[in-house]
């Protein structure tokens, strides 16, 4: 049980409630549509994997950015709550290498065994997910990262469970994935917001930075929250979405709780990495309530 916790911490499973949040959605619509329970559980399984690699990847890149930092004496700092093993001299590059080679190849079995059943359709998807996965942890220095993350977790990840499940795509449940794109990128929005003078140091080029300051990027973050709510109103005028579905709206109200939040560091740095995790729980909540939201919609 030790071990089984320590590589919990080590592929920050903490991160696990956006996936499995993600998955629930185009699960249940697909169960409600009459899909496959089991072959969304075997994916769910695969998202895990993939998840959790793509983490332990991502550490260790940018453990290894920091390690070359030091000898070339940059002041490079690493994200608060990353890399907590490799610092602590608790876990090795090559062995995490090793474990994330492990965590894909689950992911690559998951896939192959859906390839046979569904052939191309899934294929593609397969593809295009695995791509991203290992472009994303270059992808903060060229001003990708915000989009490459709401595109796995919504209209990949929405597309692909939904298809397994049911063999077929689904026009409400791929308009559906824009907003949760939306709010899949204010999570990691918010992240960058809060490290956004430690990633403008570094060379990052995260939609916080490019925005120009602190005070753009909040504004950004605002027109964000817009986007979401405008696309579901939209969907519902022309009839994609039943009526039905303005019960998502009342997301709105965590949806502000996360703007007044990041109000606050506006003018000033994060303090620690608790004050870092709640304000990061804080959008995990919004993220949480819009899913539950959308699930009750579909019944």
């Amino acid at each position: 049980m030790k071990n089984f916790l320590f590589w919990l911490d080590c592929t920050r499973a903490y991160s696990l409630p956006m996936s499995i949040t993600a998955w629930m959605i185009p699960f249940a619509l697909a169960y409600f549509d009459g899909g496959n329970v089991v072959h969304g559980l075997i994916a769910l399984a695969g998202i895990i994997c993939a998840h959790l690699g793509a983490n332990l990847f991502d550490d260790v890149i940018d453990y290894k950015n920091y390690l070359k930092s030091r000898k070339e004496k940059h002041d490079l700092n690493l994200k608060k709550g990353k890399c907590r093993c490799f610092e602590q001299n608790l876990l090795t590059i090559p062995k995490a290498l090793r474990v994330c080679l492990f965590l894909f190849m689950a992911a690559v079995i998951v896939g192959i065994f859906f390839i046979e059943i569904y052939k191309l359709p899934v294929l593609i998807i397969m593809a295009v997910t695995g791509f991203l996965c290992l472009l994303y942890p270059k992808s903060g220095y060229f001003g990708l990262s915000e989009i490459i993350i709401g595109t796995i977790f919504s209209p990949l990840l929405f597309t692909g469970v939904y298809y397994v499940m049911t063999g077929e795509f689904c026009t409400k449940l791929i308009w559906l994935s824009v907003s949760f794109a939306l709010v899949t990128i204010c999570l990691l929005y918010t992240d960058f917001f809060l490290d956004y003078n430690s990633d403008k140091i570094a060379g990052k080029k995260t939609i916080p930075v490019l925005t120009g300051s602190k005070e753009n990027a909040y504004f950004f973050y605002i027109f964000v929250i817009f986007l979401i709510y405008a696309n579901l109103f939209l969907g519902i005028h022309s009839h994609i979405f039943p009526v039905k579905y303005t019960l998502i709206f009342i997301s709105i109200i965590p949806a502000l709780s996360t703007i007044k939040t990041l109000q606050k560091y506006i003018d000033k740095e994060i303090k620690d990495e608790k004050d870092f995790m709640t304000a990061m729980n804080n959008v995990q909540k919004f993220v949480l309530v819009f899913a539950i939201l959308c699930v009750i919609s579909f019944t």
